[in-house]
């Protein structure tokens, strides 16, 4: 967490001056910004880096700035350029690229640091790596070293949501149902964020395909009701889209073989939208499910 302690001191690296780009960016005052709770003065002090803000204040004034913690922190760590494991695009755009070579040069770089997280970091992507080559297996050892880690920590942040959904397609099935139904279930029980809310839904979408793939239809079944059960806006269209693709796929597998018209219709529409990424990305699913030659 960024920030812990209620009491606690806010004063890091070019953090006032994020803050001053947020206020002026609001075309606000320092006496508007700082309201009951502080002084003009000591904004101004803060925001040139001669003096700390309690949490209590920190809070109050960015409420009076309309600007929630979590767009802070994303503007603080573009600013500082923070190398998070989670926040770097460069192993994404690797693995999209299927490029080994750029994947092996981020693993010997994190390999190189002596962080607590380096060696949960190597592993993801290692996985990354054998998701381009099922020849460079990911051993066993650092499958249960991830698994431990997971269990051990009840409640998830991003990195750990980050880590599982890196970890998916290399999982024992029953390890993923367990920690797939913990995930779930924190949709339900956590006053949770938007953004959170997203990366659980792609989770379950992906432990579906998982479980198609491995041909396990009851776990398959299991998940698909999961999201049934979730009401999934229809602003996160591509959520919908892939939960009805996923659906159908799984009808086929149980022998539903009207349901081929159905997903030739969701790759026509992906088609019309432009989005021959994704159609890709399914086209690659449908290959390692031997469905593809039927439908297309």
């Amino acid at each position: 967490m960024l920030l812990k302690c209620k009491r606690e001191a806010i004063k890091l690296k070019n953090f006032g001056e994020v803050f001053k780009s947020f206020r002026e960016s609001k075309n606000m005052s320092l006496r508007e910004v700082a309201g009951d709770d502080s002084s003009a003065s000591q904004i101004s002090r803060f925001e040139r880096g001669k003096t700390a803000l309690n949490i209590e204040t920190f809070y109050h004034c960015l409420h009076a700035m309309n600007i929630s913690m979590y767009e802070f922190e994303n503007k603080y760590n573009e600013y500082n350029h923070i190398d998070s494991i989670i926040y770097d695009t460069k192993i994404s755009d690797a693995y999209l690229e299927g490029n080994i070579s750029k994947l092996t040069a981020i693993l010997n770089n994190v390999l190189e640091s002596n962080e607590k997280t380096a060696k949960l970091n190597s592993i993801a992507i290692k996985i990354r790596i054998y998701m381009c080559d099922n020849s460079k297996k990911v051993h066993k050892k650092d499958i249960e070293y991830l698994s431990d880690y997971l269990f051990s920590i009840d409640d998830w942040s991003r990195y750990e949501i980050w880590l599982f959904s890196n970890s998916i397609f290399v999982l024992p099935s029953k390890t993923l149902e367990v920690l797939g139904k913990e995930v779930a279930n924190s949709l339900h029980f956590h006053k949770i964020s938007e953004d959170y809310k997203r990366k659980v839904h792609i989770i379950l979408l992906k432990i579906i395909n998982c479980f198609l793939e491995r041909n396990d239809l009851d776990l398959s079944l299991k998940f698909i009701n999961y999201i049934e059960n979730i009401n999934v806006p229809e602003s996160e269209m591509y959520i919908r889209i892939f939960y009805k693709y996923s659906k159908l796929v799984y009808l086929y597998r149980i022998g539903e073989i009207s349901s081929l018209s159905e997903l030739t219709k969701i790759i026509d529409f992906l088609e019309f939208i432009d989005c021959f990424g994704t159609i890709r990305t399914i086209k690659s699913h449908l290959d390692k499910l031997q469905i593809c030659n039927e439908i297309l």
